[in-house]
């Protein structure tokens, strides 16, 4: 038999394998659950807010992205506009030039009626920003430059007659044309409306 030289010594530095129970008090208890629920509360709220603050971001977000695709209709419709501002101002346009425009065969129908037939009109013109027209042209003496602008104002469709220069005259040079010339001053109605 053998002889041991040494001792064995059981030491357990661990806790005992028996629970101690801590007891806290109601006030702790009381406040550590008025902490809790305060959290609870804080973390729903704050919850809310970012969900709040997601949903109106997503709205914008579709709400841009639907003012985006409008921008082509609102381009679409400003050419519409446009073209349509384009299409009144030729129509107008043309229609304006319709208006202003002589039939210069009723014109001369009118003079060649209103005259007598020893008068000849040598210059007709027509000065469309006054509305008048301006004829020049002889005649064989006074009596008959009198008669074509008694002529001309007895037509319905010319007013505000003018003899704005006529020369007579003094000496008749035999075998010479001696003629009254003159330049008359008109409105016609046929000037366009």
């Amino acid at each position: 038999m053998e002889v041991k030289d040494f001792y064995e010594i059981d030491i357990n530095l661990l806790p005992h394998r028996k629970k101690i129970k801590r007891t806290i008090d109601r006030e702790t208890k009381t406040i550590i659950n008025i902490g809790i629920a305060l959290l609870v509360i804080l973390a729903i709220i704050y919850a809310g807010l970012y969900y709040q603050l997601y949903t109106k971001n997503q709205y914008l977000s579709d709400l841009n992205t639907r003012i985006a695709s409008l921008k082509k209709v609102e381009d679409t419709l400003n050419l519409r506009n446009k073209l349509g501002d384009d299409v009144f101002y030729y129509e107008t346009t043309i229609e304006k030039l319709v208006n202003s425009q002589i039939d210069f065969n009723n014109l001369l129908l009118d003079i060649a009626t209103s005259i007598p037939k020893e008068t000849v009109i040598e210059n007709l013109s027509v000065d469309m920003d006054k509305k008048i027209v301006q004829i020049t042209g002889h005649t064989t003496d006074l009596q008959h430059l009198a008669w074509t602008a008694n002529g001309l104002s007895q037509n319905p469709n010319i007013s505000n007659l003018t003899v704005d220069q006529y020369t007579v005259p003094y000496v008749k040079v035999p075998n010479s044309p001696n003629y009254t010339t003159f330049t008359i001053s008109f409105q016609w109605k046929g000037m366009g409306k």
